[in-house]
């Protein structure tokens, strides 16, 4: 993590650079008349729709989260359905198909859904969903999503791949952290399904793994997305209580996430690994507090001095915590300084910031694979001098190598660093090779604004970041001689957030604390 001291090599690292209308099926399509104008939703051909009362004519056949409300409203010709909740609060609600549209998949078969939506407000987020389950073991999914921008009625649409044969698709309109005084209206959900038959597709041979995650086809939709695709919790179909699967890193005696929808971040896009990518080690944060199988929280630690960080690293529940589905990383500005240790040469008298620091060492490492976060920076512009959120990795028995998957530095007034994000290797803390970093932006958005999802993909001779899903750098054997003499052994896990040093420099009177990095999860896939 940019300019960070390990605790296994503790140097200072002073040099680095830095910087409703009717449907009619006819043919595999939907023809929509929205306006007087003809639109046609194509489904595959041959294709089917298999969505019982898709038009909410009445409410049978749907059902919704235990205390939210579900209704017959005016629709887009007829009625819709609107999802509420009677709070307090936010709470995420599921509008589910109570049995499962399509019963028996097809392997390798392509599916298509689709559904209108809108909200009573502005800015709420809705998210299409098909999940796949073998009985009541989670397969794969696929998610369409948008923040609604006004009070018109806008199409969802996404087509998902089946990773198994006979397997149930399980279908979902999601309004994400739903307002008590907002309710969300659904109208028109159709999936199509290709008829059974010998010529089916299929591109499993038959000694692979037919329950590994799949990711399908992204999705589309007919209106632009201002969140492309949002990850909530996976709900087993009917009501069972199995969680989807943790694979096979995931230490026993671990408890499982709860399967609830209403738990979970508010928005933010999503990507999931390329097709090939294995799941292999995850949290979800769906308890309420770190899991110490998965995570070692550092304790009145003042790791960080080699970059003069000024916080002591806390485990305690005013500087980490997990609620809703989500990790919070708390920096505060102390009324009181704490002393950090039994000896502390840099501030004897205590220290006036405190904040968190995770990491998997000793618990979990890999050598090659996909590590992927999903987060939102406390980066805003103005208002973040000093801060320092970071997920990396280092290697288990020390020496070189060093993977930044995501650093982020505060703006100050001047908001430099407000749009920025910053992907680096470095092969050691004393100069041999000088890092390689890169500056990204965000292909939409603001670090701070929402959950975005940062990626690096590692692998033999090469690494690949990713922002959203967009490739934004790489570095090979070929660009970077260096690269596998560092990258050939097991690395694990840091996630933290650091408070002034030498790269963000301190915090200014016009930094806001509390400071929090949200996490909504860590992924890690193999191949």
């Amino acid at each position: 993590m940019g300019r960070h001291s390990a605790p296994d090599q503790p140097v200072r690292r002073s040099d680095r650079r830095r910087r409703r209308a009717p449907l009619v099926v006819a043919a595999g399509a939907v023809v929509l008349v929205v306006g007087g104008a003809l639109v046609t939703a194509q489904g595959p051909a041959g294709a089917a729709d298999v969505v019982g009362n898709s038009t909410f004519e009445t409410l049978a056949g749907w059902r919704i989260n235990a205390g939210a409300g579900l209704r017959l409203v005016p629709g887009r010709s007829g009625s819709a359905a609107r999802m509420t909740q009677p709070g307090p609060g936010r709470r995420t609600v599921a509008l589910n198909d109570v049995a499962n549209s399509v019963p028996r998949t097809i392997q390798g078969a392509v599916y298509r859904a689709q559904a209108w939506v809108r909200a009573t407000r502005a800015g709420q987020a809705v998210t299409l969903r098909v999940m796949e389950y073998r009985a009541t073991t989670f397969v794969g999914q696929q998610l369409a999503s948008i923040t609604v921008p006004d009070a018109g009625w806008h199409r969802l649409a996404l087509t998902y791949r089946a990773a198994t044969d006979g397997a149930s698709l399980d279908l979902n309109v999601v309004a994400q952290q739903l307002p008590a005084d907002v309710g969300v209206d659904v109208d028109d959900v159709r999936l199509f399904a290709p008829a059974p038959g010998p010529t089916a597709p299929s591109s499993r041979s038959a000694s692979s793994d037919a329950d590994a995650p799949t990711t399908s086809t992204p999705p589309t939709t007919s209106t632009p997305q201002t969140t492309p695709a949002v990850t909530l919790p996976t709900t087993p179909p009917a009501a069972s209580s199995t969680p989807p699967p943790t694979a096979t890193s995931t230490p026993p005696g671990t408890p499982p996430g709860p399967t609830d929808p209403t738990t979970g971040p508010t928005s933010g896009p999503t990507t999931g690994a390329e097709p090939g990518w294995r799941l292999v080690w995850r949290d979800e944060f769906d308890g309420t507090a770190v899991d110490p199988a998965r995570w070692k929280v550092e304790s009145t630690s003042t790791y960080g001095d080699g970059n003069h960080e000024l916080a002591c690293l806390m485990n305690r529940p005013q500087n980490v915590g997990v609620a809703g589905g989500v990790l919070s990383l708390r920096a505060l500005r102390e009324a009181t300084p704490v002393t950090c240790g039994a000896s502390d040469s840099r501030f004897p008298s205590g220290r006036s910031y405190t904040s968190a620091h995770l990491s998997t060492k000793g618990l979990a490492d890999w050598t090659y694979g996909r590590f992927e976060v999903r987060a939102k920076l406390p980066t805003q512009a103005g208002t973040s001098q000093g801060l320092w959120p970071a997920f990396w990795l280092r290697p288990t028995a020390g020496g070189t190598g060093e993977l930044d998957v995501l650093e982020a530095i505060g703006s100050g007034a001047a908001t430099t660093e407000v749009d920025k994000v910053h992907q680096t290797i470095w092969f050691d803390y004393t100069g041999t090779f000088r890092p390689e970093p890169k500056v990204a932006t965000l292909p939409a958005g603001r670090p701070s604004d929402g959950f975005h999802t940062y990626a690096a993909e590692w692998e033999k001779g090469q690494i690949r970041w990713y922002v959203d899903g967009v490739l934004t750098y790489s570095r090979t054997s070929t660009t970077t001689p260096w690269l596998d003499a560092a990258f050939a052994k097991p690395f694990y896990l840091r996630l933290n957030l650091a408070v002034g040093g030498d790269w963000p420099g301190s915090p200014s009177a016009d930094t806001a604390f509390p400071a929090d990095y949200d996490v909504d999860y860590v992924r890690v896939y193999q191949r």
